[in-house]
């Protein structure tokens, strides 16, 4: 494939994207009685409480400026010409164009800059009466005249086509929503605007948008059309709101590293040395490591955004450790009676390993709690793994000679 080729699916993959992101910023401005669909009337279209609809077109370009910023929507412009000729063609095709154009607006949304458009300001004119609808037409033949790309000369002649009325009308119902970039950044300030916790907007944006691209997808795979009504909307995703209004700590996935070694880890020693686990069990070493690398993650985020006081760590930590001591001194009350009776340690290995994973198994139930937050039994898990690895808690009777 070369360069152009690339650039060109750069271009398409792109342009679904911010098709998406438009799609998704609209949404959260939703009303009573409105519905908003994408890739259905057009690449997005509200349908509006009062019988009306805007039909938008979102056009995204890669192609940049030399200040860096986003090449300005020219005259000439080929996806602003296809798209006012597929506009164009659509009124047409009505029953009674004049009643369409009463209750349709029409707006292309696009990354491109607006600077210098003379297209622009000429369409404003015939909307403010100040040129007459045959002054537009001599404009629009004269672009045509002086371009060399036969597709858009085409586009240019479908909308000099249009009678008058029709031209007028449709110049009034046009709007160039223009500049239209970092999308995520306004679809986030929009969540603000919705949520009183500051720190919880990233979470609600994840899970909301996760949630939209799967309803996306298994409404197509299914054959229906992607449409969103407001009361849809609050039915279907309002729980992805949740974590935005809620003083709980947010319980995030994270993307983790596994050491090359995990078997090497302290508390997977200390697994196997009790024989919970063997050293060849790849997969089990793994869940486990990902269970407490999950914790600390979690851990480390809450307190880095100040969700989680170091003494709210202390207070975990210490509530953690009772919980164990406690199991640690029921199951070894006899090993430690054996042991004080003079009975060797060695002779009683497999009763301790017994004792051991039985203390184990205890603390795999705990459901433990930070800062009034539930956590799930995968973190719960995490939290006894990590106290094992940093050498704070262990499961043979002589655990901390034997690992400290």
């Amino acid at each position: 494939m070369n360069r152009q080729n690339i650039t060109s699916a750069d271009d398409k993959s792109i342009g679904f994207d911010y098709q998406f992101y438009y799609f998704f910023y609209a949404l959260l401005d939703l009303r009573h009685g409105e519905k908003i669909g994408i890739e259905v009337k057009d690449d997005v279209h509200i349908d509006f409480a009062d019988g009306s609809t805007i039909l938008i077109q979102a056009k995204h370009t890669l192609q940049q400026k030399k200040d860096g910023n986003s090449i300005n929507l020219t005259a000439r412009d080929k996806d602003l010409w296809k798209t006012l000729s597929n506009w164009t063609k659509l009124i047409l095709e009505q029953d009674n164009p004049v009643h369409f154009l009463k209750k349709t607006s029409f707006q292309l949304i696009s990354n491109k800059g607006i600077s210098g458009n003379p297209l622009l300001q000429q369409i404003e004119k015939l909307r403010d009466d100040e040129i007459k609808c045959k002054d537009f037409k001599e404009y629009l033949k004269d672009l045509a005249i002086n371009t060399t790309d036969s597709d858009i000369i085409e586009y240019i002649n479908d909308v000099i086509g249009l009678n008058t009325g029709l031209l007028k009308e449709f110049s009034k119902q046009i709007d160039f929503n223009l500049n239209q970039d970092n999308l995520i950044d306004k679809i986030k300030a929009r969540l603000f605007e919705k949520i009183i916790i500051k720190e919880r907007v990233e979470d609600v944006y994840k899970s909301l948008h996760s949630e939209l691209r799967d309803n996306n997808y298994l409404t197509i795979k299914m054959g229906d059309k992607v449409e969103i009504s407001f009361e849809d909307f609050i039915k279907k995703f309002k729980s992805c709101f949740k974590v935005g209004t809620t003083t709980k700590l947010p319980i995030r996935e994270f993307n983790l590293y596994i050491p090359d070694y995990p078997e090497k880890q302290n508390f997977i020693k200390q697994l196997i040395d009790i024989k919970d686990i063997a050293a060849d069990e790849k997969d089990l070493i793994i869940e486990y490591t990902t269970q407490m690398l999950q914790l600390y993650n979690n851990l480390k985020s809450w307190e880095e955004s100040g969700d989680l006081l170091p003494s709210d760590r202390k207070k975990f930590n210490k509530e953690t450790i009772l919980i164990w001591k406690n199991s640690f001194r029921a199951k070894h009350r006899k090993i430690k009676q054996f042991l004080d009776e003079g009975t060797l340690m060695n002779s009683i290995e497999n009763e301790i390993k017994d004792a051991a994973v039985s203390i184990l198994d205890e603390m795999r139930r705990q459901i433990l709690c930070i800062d009034e937050t539930a956590l799930t039994t995968e973190l719960s898990n995490g939290q006894f793994y990590l106290l094992t690895e940093e050498k704070i808690i262990g499961w043979h009777y002589d655990w901390e000679n034997k690992y400290k």
